[in-house]
C-alpha cells in the first residue's frame, strides 16, 4: 500500500532509457511549444485526415438506414428538436455549431445520486474509472473539467461538488477558443445553479440503505427577489460509506520459469466520507441592461480511511510485512468566489468580466502499521497541500457585420501551490531507520487570448473559426529540491462546421488544436514511496521536471437525424495525433523500483460513437408512454513507443454503452432503469508491462411517486448487480515474470429521497 498515492490512475512503465521524438506534426502548419517548432507537410497529413473519413463513412452509412426508417413513420411533420432534459437544451444541442450535449437538471436528479461521477457516467462517450471521469476513454488530463467555465484546481475531485448544487453540464467533444484548448479528449463543463426569478423553498430528505449502516443526506434550495436584486442559497450535506475487500494473488518466477514466490493477499478497506456544500448567489439588475453576479461554492469534507492485509505465503518468500493494515483521516476544504460584470457596448455589442478567487486546502493523517520476519514497522505521515489561485477574464462579443458574431477576450491567471510531507518510520526496538520532512512550493502563471467568429454562411451552413494562444510558465522550488522552471505556449486554430442537410439532418466537421500540459505533481522530482511489496508492478513514484505538454491536432465529424417529437440519433467519429506523448519509465535505484514519466514518440487515437433518444411513440404511436435511450462509444489508440500489441494510450477504455428506459405510469409514476457497460481489456504499458481491466457492469433502476403537486417520493437502488471488479499486471524480462491479479468487491446501494416545496 502507498502512504500517500501520488496521483489517481495506473502508472505505465517502460525500462529503456528516454528519448526524445522527432517532432514532425501531424498536419500542415508551425505551432510553437516554447523552443520547439514543429512542422508537417500535407501528404503525412492525409492518411491521419482519410482514417477519420473512412470512419465518417462507415459511420453516416449506418445511420442513414435508421434515419429513414424513422423519418418514414414521421413524414410532413414539423422540424423536430430534441430534449435533453432542460431548459432550452434541445436548440443548444441542435443549433450550436459545436457538438454540445446539455444535461440539465432532470437528467441530474432522476437517479438521486449523490455523486456527479454517477451522474455523468450515463452520458455518451463518457467513463469513470477509479473516481476519474474520462472522454473518449482517455483518462491522465486529457479530459478538461471546468467550473462555471474556469479551469478546476489541481488535485479537483468532481464528487466535492454535489449534484444538487449543479443547474446543469455541459459536455463539449470538440475545443472553442473561449472555454480552451487543454482538451485532448474534450470538455466537461459544470454550471453551478444561478439565482432563481420566483420565491423557492424546496427541500430533500434522503437516506442510503446498506447492510448494516444507512447514509443520510439532506439538501435545501432557497431563493427570493427584492426589486432588482435576485439572492439564493443552495446546500447540501451527505455521508458516504462503503466496505470492500479485495483479493490478490501474486506470483514471481525466475529467468527459467521456475516459482520464485506464491502468494495470496487478501484485504479489507471501509470508507467513510462527510460533506458539506454551500452555493450562495447574488445577481444584481443594474442600469441599462447591465447586470452584477456574486457566487461562491465552498466545500467542507472529512474522509476516514481504515483497513488491514493478511498475506498468506503458498511458497517462497513472504513480503517484508505480510500482515498490516493503515489507517487515514483526511480534512479537506475548498473555496471558489467570482465576480462577473456584464453590461451593454453600443447598440448590440455586449462586455463580460469576470474576476475569482480559489483556496484548496487539504490535511491529512496517516499511518502505517506491518509486522514480518524482518520485524516491524510504523510509519507516520503528516501532509498537507494548499492551492490558491486568482483569475481575471474578460470578452467581448459583438455582431460586427450581418452573419458574424464576433467575440475577443482573454484569460490571466496565478496559481500557487504548497506542499509538506513530513514522515516518521519507527520499529518495535524504537529504532527509526528513516525520516523524512520535505516541502515545496509551485507557482504557475497562465495567460490566454483568444478571438472567435461565429459566422452564418448560409441559412443551411453555420461556421465557426477560432484562434487562441496560451501560454504557461512553472517554477518550482522545496527545502530538498533544486529550482525548476518550465515555459511553454501553444497556438490553436480551431474550425467548426454545421450543415443542415434540409428536412431533420445535419452534419458536423471540426478541425482543432489541442493539447494537455503536465500537472504540478509530474513535475516535481519528489518521490513517493510504497510501504509493502516494491516491484515492478508495484513502484515508487517520481516526477521529471522536464516534463513538456503534449501537442494534437484532432478531426470530429457527426451526423445527427432529428425525428418525431423529441427524439435525436448521431454517429460521430474523431481522430486525434498526438506528439510528445506523456510515458512511464521503470528503473531500479539501490534495489528499489522507481517509476517516473517523460516525453516520448507519437499516439494515434481514434474512435465511433452513437447516440440516440426519443420517445418511443416517435415510432410507434401505440407504444406505451416512455423514452429510450441508447449509446456507445468504441476507441482505439496506438503508442508509438510501445510495441504491439494493446500498445493503447492512457489506459484507454476501449468500449464504453449505456441503455436505458424511463417510463411514465399514469399521472403520478415514473419508473426507470440504465445498464451501463464498460470494457478496457489488455493494455501493454512498455515491453515488458502490461495490464489488464475486467469489464463493469453497473445497473441503475429508480422510481418516483409524485403524491401532490409540491411532494415527491424517489427510490433509487444504484449498483443493482453488485458484480466483482477485476484487474491484473504483469511484467516479465529476461531476469523473470512478476504478474499480480486481483478481484475486489462492490455493493448494491437502496437509496430514499423525500422531495418537496415549502
Amino acid at each position: 500500500m502507498q502512504s500517500i498515492p501520488a496521483q489517481t490512475g495506473h502508472f505505465s512503465a517502460m525500462l529503456r532509457p528516454s528519448s526524445s521524438s522527432s517532432g514532425d506534426s501531424s498536419l500542415t502548419g508551425v505551432a510553437r511549444l516554447g523552443e520547439r517548432t514543429q512542422s508537417a507537410s500535407l501528404s503525412t497529413t492525409w492518411p491521419f485526415m482519410k482514417y477519420s473519413l473512412v470512419l465518417s463513412a462507415q459511420a453516416i452509412a449506418l445511420l442513414s438506414s435508421f434515419s429513414h426508417a424513422v423519418h418514414a413513420q414521421d413524414a410532413g411533420g414539423a422540424i423536430a428538436q430534441v430534449e435533453i432534459k432542460g431548459a432550452g437544451s434541445a436548440n443548444v444541442r441542435r443549433d450550436d455549431t459545436a457538438a454540445r450535449i446539455v444535461v440539465g437538471r432532470d437528467d441530474i436528479a432522476q437517479y438521486g445520486d449523490t455523486s456527479l461521477s454517477a451522474v455523468l457516467k450515463r452520458q455518451p462517450g463518457v467513463s469513470l474509472s477509479g473516481g476519474e471521469i474520462r472522454m473518449r476513454g482517455l483518462g491522465a488530463g486529457y479530459t478538461q473539467l471546468l467550473v462555471n467555465g474556469d479551469p478546476v484546481a489541481a488535485g479537483f475531485s468532481i464528487d466535492s461538488i454535489a449534484p444538487a448544487m449543479i443547474e446543469r453540464i455541459d459536455i463539449l467533444r470538440t475545443a472553442t477558443a473561449e472555454l480552451g484548448s487543454q482538451a485532448i479528449a474534450g470538455t466537461i463543463n459544470v454550471i453551478l445553479k444561478k439565482g432563481n426569478a420566483r420565491k423557492q423553498r424546496d427541500v430533500k430528505l434522503g437516506t442510503g440503505l446498506l447492510p448494516g449502516r444507512s447514509d443520510p443526506s439532506a439538501s435545501l434550495q432557497w431563493g427570493e427577489r427584492a426589486g432588482d436584486l435576485a439572492y439564493s442559497l443552495a446546500a447540501e450535506m451527505t455521508r458516504t460509506t462503503s466496505d470492500n475487500t479485495y483479493m490478490t494473488f501474486e506470483t514471481l518466477d525466475d529467468a527459467d520459469k521456475a516459482a520464485l514466490a506464491r502468494r495470496e493477499l487478501r484485504e479489507w478497506a471501509s470508507f467513510r466520507n462527510t460533506r458539506l456544500n454551500l452555493t450562495p448567489r447574488l445577481n444584481w439588475t443594474l442600469a441599462d441592461g447591465a447586470s452584477l453576479a456574486w457566487q461562491t461554492f465552498i466545500d467542507l469534507s472529512r474522509n476516514s480511511n481504515n483497513g488491514n492485509a493478511i498475506e498468506t505465503t503458498v511458497s517462497g518468500a513472504s513480503t517484508a510485512y505480510p500482515v498490516n493494515d493503515y489507517g487515514t483521516r483526511s480534512d479537506t476544504a475548498s473555496a471558489r468566489s467570482d465576480l462577473t460584470l456584464a453590461r451593454n457596448v453600443g447598440a448590440e455589442g455586449k462586455l463580460t468580466v469576470k474576476a475569482g478567487l480559489t483556496h484548496n486546502k487539504r490535511d491529512t493523517d496517516y499511518l502505517f502499521r506491518g509486522a514480518g520476519q524482518s520485524g516491524t514497522l510504523a510509519r507516520k505521515v503528516l501532509s498537507d497541500a494548499v492551492d490558491n489561485s486568482a483569475l481575471l477574464s474578460g470578452k467581448y462579443l459583438a455582431p460586427l457585420m450581418p452573419g458574424h458574431a464576433v467575440g475577443i477576450g482573454w484569460e490571466g491567471g496565478r496559481t500557487q501551490r504548497t506542499e509538506s510531507r513530513r514522515q516518521t518510520d519507527s520499529t518495535l526496538a524504537g529504532e527509526s531507520p528513516s525520516q523524512l520532512d520535505e516541502d515545496y512550493r509551485a507557482v504557475v502563471g497562465r495567460l490566454a487570448l483568444f478571438a472567435q467568429d461565429e459566422w452564418t454562411v448560409s441559412p443551411r451552413l453555420q461556421a465557426y473559426l477560432g484562434l487562441r494562444w496560451e501560454g504557461l510558465h512553472t517554477a518550482t522550488r522545496g527545502r530538498a529540491l533544486d529550482e525548476v522552471s518550465s515555459t511553454s505556449s501553444v497556438l490553436s486554430p480551431i474550425t467548426q462546421l454545421l450543415w443542415k442537410l434540409g428536412g431533420k439532418d445535419q452534419l458536423r466537421v471540426s478541425l482543432s488544436r489541442t493539447y494537455k500540459a503536465p500537472t504540478v505533481r509530474n513535475l516535481v522530482p519528489r518521490r513517493y514511496t510504497v510501504n509493502n511489496a516494491n516491484g515492478p508492478t508495484n513502484p515508487d513514484v517520481r516526477g521529471n521536471p522536464a516534463l513538456k505538454p503534449e501537442l494534437a491536432w484532432g478531426v470530429d465529424t457527426a451526423y445527427e437525424t432529428y425525428f418525431g417529437k423529441n427524439g435525436v440519433a448521431s454517429v460521430s467519429a474523431y481522430a486525434r495525433r498526438i506528439d510528445a506523448v506523456t510515458v512511464q519509465t521503470l528503473y531500479q535505484e539501490n534495489g528499489d523500483w522507481i517509476s517516473t514519466p517523460f516525453n516520448n514518440g507519437k499516439a494515434k487515437v481514434a474512435g465511433l460513437e452513437f447516440d440516440a433518444r426519443f420517445p418511443l411513440r416517435s415510432v410507434l404511436p401505440s407504444a406505451p408512454d416512455m423514452d429510450l435511450r441508447a449509446n456507445a462509444a468504441r476507441n482505439w489508440s496506438r503508442l508509438d513507443a510501445v510495441p504491439g500489441p494493446s500498445n493503447r494510450l492512457g489506459d484507454q477504455a476501449r468500449i464504453t454503452a449505456n441503455l436505458g428506459v424511463d417510463a411514465r405510469i399514469g399521472a403520478q409514476y415514473t419508473a426507470g432503469m440504465n445498464l451501463n457497460v464498460q470494457y478496457g481489456g489488455a493494455t501493454r504499458m512498455s515491453r515488458h508491462l502490461r495490464s489488464e481491466t475486467g469489464p463493469v457492469r453497473l445497473l441503475d433502476v429508480y422510481g418516483v411517486w409524485k403524491m401532490d403537486a409540491r411532494t415527491q417520493l424517489r427510490l433509487s437502488v444504484a449498483n443493482a448487480l453488485h458484480r466483482d471488479r477485476r484487474s491484473g499486471s504483469d511484467y516479465a524480462d529476461a531476469d523473470g515474470r512478476n504478474t499480480r491479479a486481483g478481484r475486489a468487491s462492490s455493493a448494491a446501494v437502496l437509496r430514499i429521497v423525500l422531495e418537496t416545496s415549502l
